[in-house]
């Protein structure tokens, strides 16, 4: 079973900075959807990468399927899917994301989930990163995007 609210509290108490995306924010937006798994993006700050460090120790992380990890850093531009003991985990770099993390925080709504406060991407950061994913499943996540909201936001040109 997966216990979402307790991987957001050990990231909470962590202090690491983060903020979620995927079917999470999806729900959040008011898709109906299935997830199994919390997809975060990470600041990639020096502090923020020990922290995470530090909390994966913690977890004492494996690859989804149960095998030791052969990498446990983040570099920019990557995912680290991880198993915890709560269930299973996305960290995604920063850089994965369509704007600054410090824009999309600051655009962030902290709202709860399973009783937990965590950052939600915006409405306009979710539409960008899956139109620029570009694949089936992100397709069909704007589609009930749009049936929830209507039209959908686009980007601002300065980003």
């Amino acid at each position: 079973m997966n216990d979402f609210a307790a991987a957001l509290r050990d990231l909470n108490d962590a202090g690491i900075r983060y903020v979620i995306v995927g079917g999470l924010a999806l729900i959040r937006h008011g898709v109906v959807r299935a997830t199994k798994d919390i997809d975060a993006v990470v600041a990639m700050d020096a502090d923020n990468l020990a922290r995470l460090e530090a909390l994966l120790d913690r977890w004492e992380v494996t690859n989804p399927n149960g095998t030791p990890l052969r990498m446990r850093a983040l570099t920019p531009g990557s995912v680290l899917a991880l198993r915890t003991h709560h269930c299973l985990v996305d960290i995604l770099s920063e850089q994965l994301l369509p704007a600054p993390f410090e824009d999309v925080l600051r655009r962030s709504d902290v709202k709860r989930i399973d009783g937990v406060e965590a950052p939600i991407c915006s409405l306009v950061d979710l539409v960008a990163m899956k139109r620029a994913a570009g694949r089936g499943s992100d397709e069909l996540d704007l589609e009930r995007l749009s049936d929830a909201h209507g039209e959908l936001p686009s980007a601002p040109q300065d980003w």
